[in-house]
């Protein structure tokens, strides 16, 4: 066997390497984003929980979406077909709303409450 000579070649890439998915304080930041969207879920549950058991409200859904700086209240509720909406429409506005702001320690953006009438009477739904 001869030695053949071995030509010198170079290989370049176009291709960048790729930067850190996250940076150091990221994890914090997500740790923290993570512990709030829990709370709002939390503070959530208890809402709907609590409109659930007012003698006027068949079903109750709360949601609590956005960033801190941008909250927004979600509110999907059907009431019974003979009940007024009103009494309860205030309780949401100034209190079921104004105590989870408390509790947040962040006022709400906006409210989006959607009331709807349950399509069946009492006496047919027993």
């Amino acid at each position: 066997m001869s030695a053949q000579p071995v030509h010198e070649s170079t290989f370049e890439s176009s291709i960048t390497p790729a930067a850190p998915a996250t940076t150091s304080a990221a994890p914090e930041v997500d740790k923290a984003r993570g512990l709030r969207c829990t709370r709002y879920d939390q503070m959530a549950k208890a809402a709907s929980a609590g409109l659930m058991s007012h003698p006027h409200v068949e079903s109750a859904i709360v949601e609590i979406s956005g960033d801190e700086s941008d909250l927004v209240f979600h509110l999907n509720c059907t009431i019974t077909a003979e009940s007024d909406p009103s009494d309860l429409m205030e309780t949401v506005s100034n209190g079921v709303i104004s105590n989870i702001e408390r509790m947040l320690g962040v006022s709400f953006a906006a409210r989006r409450l959607h009331f709807n009438r349950s399509l069946y009477t009492d006496g047919a739904s027993q």
